[in-house]
């Protein structure tokens, strides 16, 4: 999987890569929103997909739980 960088995040959002890095201070829980909902979108992760994953590892934590 692809991390994504404060770069690519200017770019799609058509704000300065400074704009971004500034939200880390003016507005964290925005920014944290902002770099989860950009790590989906460029690692091709929709909303199915997600939830799709979190079962596989609820799944492989209770069978490893069992063992």
């Amino acid at each position: 999987m692809k991390n994504v960088t404060y770069k690519e995040i200017s770019e799609d959002l058509g704000k300065t890569e400074g704009t971004i890095k500034n939200w880390s201070k003016s507005h964290p829980t925005l920014l944290k929103y902002v770099k989860i909902g950009a790590f989906c979108e460029h690692n091709n992760l929709d909303i199915d997909r997600i939830k799709k994953l979190i079962e596989i590892s609820d799944a492989i934590k209770e069978v490893n739980t069992k063992s």
